[in-house]
């Protein structure tokens, strides 16, 4: 077929438009707002003590809280972990006397609103960050930090 104006040589393309990239960037979108979705609803469960706009209160006269510090570390070996929590400079093995410990720090006047700074070691494990932090929800401490 012969197009009248055009040689031999010259033949009309077609632009072709490639759909793969785009259906990358929208399954991408996709899941993006699938988990962040996912953050909104775990925001919604968790309570937290956001700065009042405005001046900042005068706390020259305030004392400064005190801190309650809790030690994650392992020490056990690799393949066989065994935690050992350290509140305060004292050293448990034992989940119960853990909890029983941070129930007793929680009595004490204001103690839920003082700092509580949570530094796991790097062979810490998951799960007994995630255990402290719960027995800290459970007794509704609010100020909870991690050491960086």
């Amino acid at each position: 077929m012969k197009l009248t104006g055009a040689s031999e040589r010259e033949v009309v393309r077609t632009a072709k438009l490639s759909l793969t990239p785009m259906i990358d960037v929208v399954f991408l979108l996709l899941i993006f707002f699938m988990v962040g979705m996912k953050f909104k609803e775990l925001d919604r469960k968790l309570e937290a003590d956001l700065p009042k706009a405005g001046k900042p209160l005068d706390d020259d006269n305030q004392p400064p809280p005190s801190e309650i510090w809790i030690m994650i570390k392992n020490s056990g070996t690799a393949s066989n972990p065994r935690p050992r929590i350290i509140i305060d400079q004292r050293p448990f093995t034992n989940w119960e006397d853990v909890r029983s410990t941070l129930a007793r720090l929680a009595r004490a006047p204001g103690a839920r609103q003082d700092p509580v700074i949570i530094a796991p070691d790097d062979d810490a494990e998951f799960g007994w960050v995630t255990t402290i932090l719960d027995f800290l929800n459970q007794l509704q401490f609010r100020n909870i930090n991690f050491k960086q």
